[in-house]
């Protein structure tokens, strides 16, 4: 049979990204959904061309009456090609309850520790999932409409660390020809269709209204911004790593940001070396823009020294004589 273009975008996608190599092992996300279901297929095809093996992983996030048919379906497409699978089980509303996040966010971070742990457990190279252009158009205008900056709006990149994404220049239309192409059945999930959720809104609403009004050809010009946005990001993180390391130090909890060095580089270069700051001092959780700009504003104000700002996850930022303290907050009596 001829290869699909979805099938040949996975091949030209392994080779441009050089993993997984011969003889590694490279574990595939499988919800059972069509996009999941066609990126096995061509992995699969994939791994007997190039010579790495493939092991499937579904996770069961107990929150649909149909999961346990979903994963009857995940395990049966796995026997029928040959593949291993691993499947678990996560309580995804206890842990959106614990975090006092959303249940899309809690759901994504068990399933992301679900994959790391079934990769660590194979000894895998890589964990591919499947994000396709579509899904690439939509993130950037989630992130668009809360006001992200350039690494918010490179949305993803077709390597993460450990993840690939070798559906990411694939549309929806190709993931259905595949499919069909294949006789390849899949499962739907019914909360796709509910506009409750933002993602969904901006699918069935958003997007659609863009074609018809606007662009035809919406997503695919989304998902190019959203690549250019990231390889400048990109440039601009290594410009701003080279000063942030000559003017930074570390302190007791927390990191010492030289004002100098703020002051002396360009605007969108001293942003990224505040994000670095507090990336370091606890991490980027709930960090808003307002949050880098307003460290932004007092640092290069002349008598700033005494003035802190509280910050997200019980960190603050003092400014002190020519320097900022990131770190975890502290009594009066220990920094006057």
């Amino acid at each position: 049979m001829r290869m699909t273009s979805l099938a040949a975008a996975v091949v030209r996608s392994l080779r441009d990204l050089g993993t997984p190599s011969r003889g590694e092992t490279a574990v595939v996300a499988l919800s059972g959904g069509p996009d999941s279901v066609a990126l096995l297929d061509a992995l699969r095809e994939a791994s007997r061309r190039q010579g790495f093996r493939l092991v499937a992983a579904h996770l069961d996030h107990r929150l649909r009456t149909e999961s346990a048919a979903d994963v009857a379906f995940c395990r049966n497409i796995c026997e029928r090609f040959g593949v291993p699978i691993h499947v678990g089980s996560a309580d995804v509303r206890r842990r959106a309850e614990t975090d006092g996040a959303g249940l899309e966010a809690a759901a994504r971070e068990e399933r992301y520790a679900f994959l790391r742990g079934v990769a660590r457990a194979e000894g895998a190279s890589a964990i591919a999932v499947a994000h396709t252009r579509d899904d690439q158009a939509e993130t950037f205008l989630l992130r668009l409409l809360r006001g992200a900056g350039s690494a918010g709006l490179g949305a993803m990149r077709a390597r993460s660390g450990d993840l690939i994404r070798p559906l990411l220049e694939v549309g929806r239309r190709e993931v259905l020809e595949h499919l069909r192409a294949h006789g390849l059945e899949w499962r739907e999930d019914a909360s796709n269709a509910e506009l409750r959720f933002s993602r969904n809104r901006v699918r069935h609403e958003l997007l659609p209204y863009l074609e018809r009004h606007f662009n035809p050809g919406i997503r695919e010009g989304l998902a190019r911004t959203a690549a250019l946005l990231a390889d400048e990001h990109e440039r601009l993180t290594e410009a701003a790593d080279v000063l942030y390391r000559q003017g930074s130090r570390r302190g007791d909890d927390a990191v010492l940001l030289s004002g100098a060095a703020l002051r002396g580089a360009s605007r969108p270069v001293a942003r990224q070396m505040v994000r670095n700051a507090l990336l370091e001092a606890g991490g980027l959780a709930q960090v808003k823009a307002a949050h880098v700009e307003k460290i932004l504003e007092v640092s290069l104000r002349a008598g700033r020294t005494g003035r802190r700002l509280p910050l997200p996850g019980g960190r603050e930022a003092i400014f002190g004589f020519d320097q900022v303290r990131i770190g975890r907050r502290v009594s009066m009596e220990a920094h006057p």
